[in-house]
Order: C-alpha cells, then structure tokens, then sequence
C-alpha cells in the first residue's frame, strides 16, 4: 500500500503516530464519515504561553479559538474562532467541514444582512465581463468593510475603505478572480488592480449608503416597521469611476440565486486537533494573531 518506505518513516517519525496502523485509522476515520475523499488536518505539539496556557483555546465546545488580548474593542468573530471562519469561507460552499467531531454550518455572509443591493457591478480593465457586487448593513454595525472573494474562498474580510466612515454598518461582498492572492491566502497584492476596485468599491460603497439612508428615511416617515431587506432603487445617473473604469449596474448577485446545499460526497474536511502536553517556555511574549492557526489550516487546505 505504501510504495514509499522512506516517506511512511518520515511521517511516523514527524507526527504524533508511531505506527503505520494508527495513521490508517486516521484516514479510515475519514470515509466512515460517509464521504470517499476529503482532508483531515492535525495539529499537535502546541507551544504554551509565558502564562502557561495553551496557545490555541480549546475551552469552547467544538471550536478551536485563539486568544486574542483584551484591547477593549469588538473584533469580528471570524478572527478569533475557526469555526465562525470557517462558516463563510466559501462564497458557495460545496463541501462539508468538521471541527472536532462537528459540522460547520455554512452560511455565506451576504444572507445575513439587511437593505440587501445586488445592482452593482464593477468591470475591471483586464476584462471583458463586469463583476457583480453585493452591498447590504450587517447587524452588528461595528463590524463592516468589504468581503473579498478569490474563486469562492474568502481572501480579506472587513477591509475598510476611505468611504467607511460615513458607511459604518456597510458590508461589500465581491469575488476579484483577476486579483492576485498573496501566498498565505490572506491579502491581495497590492498592484494597480487591487488600488483600482479598491476605489471604486469606495465611491460604490459612498453611493449605496446614500441610497439606503434615503431609502431608511422615507420608510419611516410611512410608518414601516417591516424595512428588512428593503430593495434600493438605482438611479439613471450612476456615477462612473474617477479612475476610468466603468461603472455598470446588474441585477444579479455573485451566484446568481441562493447557493445550493450540497451533501459531503463532494468532499469532506476534519479537523481534529491533539492537545499534547508541550513543555512551558519562559519569557514567550503570546502576540500572534489570526493568522497564526488560520495560516495553517488554509495551506494544509491547498
């Protein structure tokens, strides 16, 4: 079965298994989960902190959160908990994801807002197509920015623009294919491209918020208690860009109509995580971020 010895050894020599069988195991574990293919991901040996805890938070039922320092603001709960991340890292799920023993339950972020606007569209110079983008308030107005997809999987979330400051509670919703993810699947490159939509999502952003203040005034003066989800009129004059790229208006969203609910036969991922006691190292100064368990878990996802 293993037509590589020297790669079995190293595995066995560099993981927590000492046999071939309990690695088997691991694997197995994966289809009796009802699904022929998928990934299994595990983490082990974890460092502690100069406080003697685990650097990884393994307190809260089927989650795996990192610690973030009490700095006194609201952080979005995506950067602290891998599940809630992994809730919406897809634009259109279609596989199933287990954090320890328990399925994520998906949710696009772009279902859970109000004032929901599907009739922009942004078309990048590089193309011929336009881009739909969706704009909407998120329920927790200190959480907003843009959402920012690369082939259906969440690339920069709640990235701010000049304009946010006069949109706070907007959430932006695109997926910029013709961008160029860093390697760490956590940022773009920050080329003409990027600075372009950057800007243009900006005065999109000014013009939607606009449209919805308006649009949230007039309700009211009606007396209309039901305004969730309210549809935006677009005007005829639609703004274009100031850096030249066009400004189009389209009534369909980045998928089109709901995204599909899909079985795990299309693949499945578990993530199992093995707390072993690791020794407490002195003088560790615990400073890292999301990226830290986030970084891991997308590379081992390629």
């Amino acid at each position: 079965m293993w037509e590589n010895q020297a790669s079995l050894r190293d595995i066995l020599e560099h993981s927590p298994f000492n046999t071939e069988e309990e690695l088997l195991t691991e694997l197995h574990a994966i289809e009796s989960s009802g699904s022929s293919t998928g990934t299994k991901i595990i983490i082990w040996n974890l460092r502690r902190t100069s406080e003697g805890n685990m650097e990884l938070d393994f307190t809260t039922e089927n989650d795996i959160r990192i610690i973030c320092n009490d700095s006194g603001t609201s952080v979005p709960e995506i950067h602290s908990s891998l599940r809630a991340y992994c809730s919406i890292l897809y634009l259109r799920p279609s596989m199933q994801i287990n954090i320890r023993g328990q399925k994520v339950e998906d949710r696009p972020i772009y279902e859970s807002l109000d004032y929901i606007d599907r009739s922009y569209s942004y078309k990048p110079k590089t193309l011929e197509e336009k881009i739909p983008i969706i704009f909407g308030d998120n329920k927790s107005k200190e959480h907003y920015g843009l959402m920012m997809y690369y082939k259906n999987r969440l690339i920069k979330a709640y990235k701010r623009v000049t304009t946010q400051m006069t949109s706070i509670g907007v959430i932006g919703v695109i997926e910029c294919n013709y961008l160029t993810p860093t390697p760490n699947k956590q940022d773009f490159d920050n080329d003409d491209a990027y600075r372009n939509t950057i800007k243009s999502m900006a005065e999109k952003l000014r013009n939607y918020s606009e449209k919805r203040s308006k649009n949230v005034g007039d309700n009211n003066s009606n007396n209309n208690s039901d305004n969730n989800n309210v549809p935006i009129e677009v005007s005829d004059n639609e703004r274009n860009d100031e850096d030249g790229e066009s400004e189009e208006t389209s009534g369909e969203g980045p998928s089109g109509t709901k995204r599909p609910r899909r079985n795990c036969d299309e693949g499945e991922t578990e993530m199992s995580m093995r707390n072993s006691a690791a020794p407490t190292h002195e003088n560790v100064e615990f400073s890292r971020g999301r990226e830290q368990l986030l970084d891991t878990v997308e590379y081992l996802m390629q």
